[in-house]
């Protein structure tokens, strides 16, 4: 019994000392610092997608937020930059997604006006 208490005893210690350690991590910024260069990626993503032309809103959200996270870093606010740069990276990538989404939906009304085009150039022919 005394055995069993003592290795809940060293495992306890044993979490706390894991649980010190990223603390540790996460207060001297290294995280914080490589959420906020994914946000970057993926804000540089969403811009060469041409995000900046079919979901400015967004993508200037996404911008604003990793402009946000960057202060809060140099305040050594880390949490709060960590965040901030998390959200700027999932708003890139909506705002690229939706960059997707509405250069598809372009490409289908032109193919839709190309094919009604087509059918009237027949029914136009098979009337002669």
């Amino acid at each position: 019994m005394e055995r069993k208490n003592h290795q809940i005893l060293n495992l306890a210690i044993l979490m706390a000392a894991f649980a010190l350690l990223l603390a540790g991590c996460a207060s001297d910024g290294t995280v914080s610092n490589q959420k906020i260069a994914a946000g970057e990626k993926a804000v540089s993503t969403a811009k060469d997608g041409s995000a900046s032309l079919n979901a400015p809103q967004e993508l200037g959200a996404a911008e604003g937020k990793l402009a946000q996270a960057k202060d809060a870093f140099a305040k050594k606010e880390y949490e709060k930059a960590g965040a901030l740069a998390e959200q700027a990276s999932v708003d890139a990538e909506y705002a690229q997604t939706k960059s997707t989404t509405e250069k598809n939906k372009k490409a289908a009304e032109e193919m839709k006006k190309k094919i009604d085009a087509l059918r009237q150039e027949i029914e136009t022919l098979s009337k002669q």
